[in-house]
Order: C-alpha cells, then structure tokens, then sequence
C-alpha cells in the first residue's frame, strides 16, 4: 500500500500488452511483406510476381494485428479503460477490485472517480511477457504520478486464489488478464473467485482479446447474471470482448 503523497513528476506509463507478441508480428508481417514487394517488383526469376503477391497476403496478416497492437497500446487500451468504467454507476463511495492490474490502468481510472471515501485495489502476479515492465514498482509509481495514492492499494495475488472475504466488493474489472491463466479450467475459478468477492448489487466488467463468452458462462453458473457479452472492437481499435455481469440483491 502506497502512503498519501503528492503526485510525483513524469508521466505515467501503462506498457505495452504482450511485447513480445506485437514485435514479433510486426517483424514476421513487414519483413515478409517486403520480401513480397521485392519480388513482385523485380521479377528475379519465373514464377516471382505470383510469389511476390503471395507473400504480402501472407505478411498482412502478422503485420495488421501488429499495428493493431500497436494502436491499442498508443490511443485503444484509454478507450477501453474509459468505456469500461463507464459501464458503473459510480456513487463514488465503491470498493473496487483491479484483477491483474500491471500498470494500474483501470485501476486508477476507477480511483479518480472514487470521490466520496471510495477505495481501488489492484492485484496481479507481475508476468513480464504479458506487460512490458510489469511490477508492483512501476504501478506504485504510476499511482504517485497521477495523484491517487490515498484511495489505492496494489497486493500481489493469484486471481484463483483472491484472500478477501464474500461480497468485498462493488465493482471488479479485469482487462487482459483471464486469458493468461491456465489450465481453462482454473479461468473457471478465477471467474467463480470474482463472483465471489462481488457485493449484492455489484458488477463485474471483463476485457479480452478472446471472445469473453467462455467467461459468461462460467460467470453466469457463479450465479451472476450476464447483461453482455459481445465483441467491442470498435472502442479498442484492435481484437477485444467485454462480458458485463450483475450480482442480484440478497432478499
């Protein structure tokens, strides 16, 4: 947990989702397409044009979702995070849950709408292929920056094994994360965890960039009722679904 302190200079930084992944792309789709225009384009030997072709289909590809990624980690990964906190009828008093946080993203997000003695605490296990730059320090950082440390708290935690009590929670959100653990199975129980922790009346907001409808359903057997799940490409600018579940009133 982060003491009261003033915002600290700089700005903040959220990472890049799944490094690896998006300049692995962008190699594999531009140098393929490359190769393809040089052929097409010089003709070396019988056959090249059509090679050439080939390989700029074949390169497009990588390199489409590469830039896509890129994009999302530039301007999308903002939208999303907005779009998704809109999806609360904030008070402003909530307790909130980040599952995987990384950088805090949503996490502080929630905490700048938290304006009547509301708390935001953000868990993660700090996988550097998942986030660039993933840990508990560049997340306490970004707090201090953006002037939230007085209402966040960031706890390393496991999502299949979440140590708060039944019904914590008003709000969980979760952007990027679910997808990352395994077995499938133990998705399943991350999800009956956030069912779990979730208070009577609370809601619950998942982001992936698989389609989310494995979580519903999981979400949905958890006793939630699932409101939405559908593709939201739109706001990302690249491959996401959100799943948006409510937890009924306790008679």
């Amino acid at each position: 947990m982060l003491a009261a302190s003033p915002p600290a200079n700089g700005k903040a930084n959220y990472g890049w989702d799944a490094p690896g992944i998006m300049l692995g792309m962008l190699a594999i789709g531009g140098a393929l397409a490359a190769f393809g225009v040089g052929l097409a384009a010089w003709q070396p030997f019988a056959y090249a044009r059509v090679l050439g072709i080939v390989l700029i289909i074949a390169g497009a590809v990588p390199l489409m979702l590469g830039l896509a990624m890129l994009q999302y980690g530039l301007v999308g990964k903002m939208r999303t995070r907005d779009a998704m906190l809109n999806l609360v009828a904030w008070r402003g008093d909530e307790m909130v849950l980040d599952v995987g946080t990384g950088a805090g993203m949503l996490m502080i997000g929630a905490a700048k709408r938290l304006t009547r003695g509301g708390r935001a605490i953000g868990i993660d296990i700090w996988s550097a292929k998942d986030l660039s730059n993933n840990s508990a320090d560049s997340t306490h950082r970004n707090i201090a920056i953006e002037g939230v440390a007085a209402c966040t708290e960031v706890k390393t935690e496991d999502a299949t094994r979440l140590t708060f009590p039944d019904e914590s929670f008003d709000a969980v959100f979760s952007l990027l994360c679910l997808h990352n653990i395994e077995p499938r199975t133990s998705q399943v129980v991350a999800c009956q965890e956030i069912a779990r922790v979730l208070k009577p009346g609370g809601r619950v907001v998942i982001g992936d960039y698989v389609p989310t409808h494995f979580y519903a359903r999981a979400l949905r057997e958890a006793g939630l009722e699932v409101r939405r799940s559908s593709a939201a490409f739109g706001i990302a600018g690249a491959l996401m679904w959100l799943v948006v579940a409510d937890k009924g009133n306790s008679n």
